[in-house]
């Protein structure tokens, strides 16, 4: 058996040292298979809807093109966090399959997650982007954001993200390797040994999860996160100056009844925003906070801590997973024409169905 073989199977069960393995198969029921197949159960239809209703505005311009891109990447994300919410089940039915059903769900189908939230992360900067130059440039904004362009764009966003965490999947790859078997009996001569369907770290794992940490975690995000946060000022500060020139006018004009408010379709715009902002911050700081935590104390590790690892990653991949399934809400009570197109495809689904139950039972 490798040596890289042999950290993953003797060496990442001292996890105990921190959370027992009582605790851990607690926390995995009620964290990992309810809670967390609940929201993303609820991820996975939320963008479903919101494909369907962006496609039956017919993805016209470069708006709804970037939001159905979103509710793509969003209904991926929730996917494979189901995914990985039904295979720690399937490790609670079968402990003694030969596929290691921790290692695919923690560390393979993990990373495909952070790359596509990432990637959602900055769809959403894109469309803050465009929201702001709605407010700051309304007569240009037509010309500088079409819809080819916004393709080009998400093909993009999608490009640099697979192609920045190709490199944790060479290193933390998946093979069939020989292990002692947790049957085996100790006071034989010879061990028996079992085949089993595992990661495998490298001698580089560590050098490679400190980049992606540095890359994805910290730059990716940050810099995402500054672009919503500059967009979402930039574009309220302009809708107040807006509405204070437009009410001077209106005063110098002498009609009374008129105040410095904004309109309420400029107060729906800001809200959509300042929404879709302040969701995924406060769903990404503890993703953030955990990788920092991991820098400041290099000791721990998920090879050699792995119950601690996932109770810590786990709690933060629930908090991130509320953002990708909660935006179909700020488009629903923010966004008329989504309100509209909702109500139109439900209200028709459901008369239908009344119509036809109607008639099988005349």
């Amino acid at each position: 058996m490798s040596e890289s073989a042999m950290l993953v199977y003797d060496d990442y069960d001292k996890g105990s040292l921190y959370i027992s393995d009582n605790a851990l198969e607690v926390f995995i029921l009620v964290v990992n298979i309810v809670v967390l197949g609940l929201i993303a159960l609820t991820g996975v239809i939320s963008n479903v809807i919101n494909m369907v209703i962006f496609v039956k505005q017919v993805l016209k311009d470069s708006m709804t093109v970037g939001l159905f891109a979103l509710a793509f990447t969003d209904f991926s994300v929730t996917t494979l966090e189901l995914s990985i919410s039904c295979i720690y089940v399937a490790s609670v039915l079968y402990p003694e399959s030969p596929v290691d059903l921790w290692a695919l769900a923690y560390i393979s189908f993990a990373w495909a997650v952070y790359a596509l939230y990432l990637t959602s992360c900055w769809i959403t900067a894109m469309i803050a982007i465009e929201r702001c130059f709605c407010v700051v440039f309304p007569f240009q904004v037509k010309q500088i954001f079409t819809k080819g362009r916004c393709v080009l764009v998400i093909f993009m966003i999608y490009a640099i993200h697979i192609s920045t965490f190709i490199p944790v999947f060479v290193i933390e790859k998946m093979e069939w390797v020989l292990v002692e078997s947790p049957k085996g009996n100790a006071s034989l001569s010879v061990v028996p040994e079992t085949w089993v369907y595992t990661v495998v770290f490298s001698d580089a794992t560590d050098e490679v999860e400190a980049a992606m940490d540095i890359a994805g975690g910290m730059f990716l995000f940050m810099t995402s996160q500054l672009v919503l946060y500059v967009c979402s000022v930039w574009m309220t500060v302009s809708l107040k100056l807006s509405s204070t020139v437009r009410t001077a006018r209106l005063l110098s004009d002498e009609k009374p009844g008129n105040d410095s408010k904004m309109t309420l379709q400029e107060k729906r715009l800001v809200k959509m925003v300042l929404f879709l902002t302040l969701l995924q911050s406060a769903c990404n700081l503890p993703r953030l906070a955990v990788t920092i935590f991991y820098h400041a104390f290099p000791g721990i590790s998920i090879e050699l801590h792995k119950n601690f690892s996932t109770v810590v990653w786990t709690s933060s991949v629930v908090i991130n997973n509320i953002s990708c399934s909660c935006n179909s809400l700020g488009y629903y009570f923010l966004n008329s024409n989504y309100r509209k197109t909702f109500r139109k495809i439900f209200e028709g689904h459901v008369s239908s169905l009344v119509q036809s139950k109607n008639s099988s039972i005349h």
